[in-house]
């Protein structure tokens, strides 16, 4: 699979724009009794428990919460969120551990705000690789500046290695004095020295696209939808391959009915003998046999 430079800078990038966060805005939607923000309706913050274990918590959970109620920002004002997150704190946490997390949620709101800024810094170098190294220096810079050395492990080595990876396989890539076998050769070489866990983690991020790619070939070499649904149970398993499956049906009805509607649409602008206010009123009810409400509302983009 080919990893090309102008791909992945952008990622990189948008990983520093959407610190922007930080500008508060007034709130925009009314509130339920009881929830904070509208988004967060039936949610909750991802693996984190409702009570600490043994008084504490880890940076990784603290950050997990952090940045579950910083994604409000716009329904609720920046200050509205301090107040809750420090609230939450309060609620699972007490003593030193309380005190200890509240510096680190105010440190990581520095953090953010200085990336956002970092954003809008222009790139030195006019090289693409030259350009990421520039920025993920930059990164390590700010967060040195707000976290530990033990902090900015815990947070950014699983990350910080996957940038590196990317730029490596960039590397290869882009080099004129080696075959493509040895480039493939390289860059299997690069995964195989991946750390276990991150492997794993890089593996599952990439499966969706070597799978797209796997199915491709196989609807190109002519492969039956028997033949297709295996490749998927072998690749992402039963139950996946399964909810795919259900994704090509609605997909495939959902064209059955557009073209069917495009075909009546057309006879219908032909159609000499019907006035104006006749093709509109045969328009609406040919669209309301065809389509659900939430399916006329996507009619919008083919009109």
């Amino acid at each position: 699979m080919r990893l090309q430079g102008k791909l992945w800078l952008p990622l990189l990038l948008a990983a520093l724009a959407a610190a922007y966060w930080w500008q508060s805005h007034p709130a925009t939607q009314p509130l339920e009794e009881g929830v904070f923000a509208p988004s967060l309706r039936q949610t909750a913050v991802d693996g984190l428990p409702a009570a600490a274990a043994d008084g504490k918590m880890d940076v990784l959970q603290l950050k997990a919460l952090f940045d579950y109620y910083l994604a409000t920002q716009g329904e609720r004002t920046l200050p509205e969120i301090r107040q809750e997150v420090e609230r939450q704190l309060a609620a699972r946490l007490s003593g030193q551990p309380l005190q200890d997390a509240v510096d680190f949620f105010h440190r990581y709101l520095a953090y953010l705000g200085e990336l956002g800024a970092a954003g809008k810094v222009r790139p030195v170098s006019a090289d693409v690789v030259l350009q990421m190294r520039e920025r993920l220096q930059l990164l390590r810079q700010l967060r040195a500046r707000h976290f530990s050395p033990q902090e900015v492990r815990q947070l950014f080595a699983q990350t910080d290695a996957m940038d590196e990876l990317i730029l490596q396989r960039m590397d290869i890539q882009r080099r004129q004095n080696i075959s493509a076998t040895e480039k493939q050769r390289l860059l299997a070489e690069l995964e195989q020295n991946l750390p276990p866990e991150q492997r794993a983690a890089r593996q599952q991020a990439t499966q969706h696209v070597v799978l797209a790619e796997a199915e491709q070939q196989l609807r190109q070499q002519g492969g039956t939808p028997e033949q297709l649904q295996a490749l998927r149970t072998s690749m992402v398993g039963a139950e996946a391959a399964q909810r795919l499956a259900a994704v090509d049906a609605e997909a495939a009805a959902w064209q059955g009915k557009l073209q069917q509607w495009q075909q009546q649409r057309e006879q219908l602008g032909k159609d000499s003998s019907l006035s104006e206010l006749q093709r509109q009123q045969a328009l609406q009810t040919l669209e309301q046999q065809l389509f659900s409400e939430n399916e006329r509302k996507r009619l919008i983009a083919y009109q």
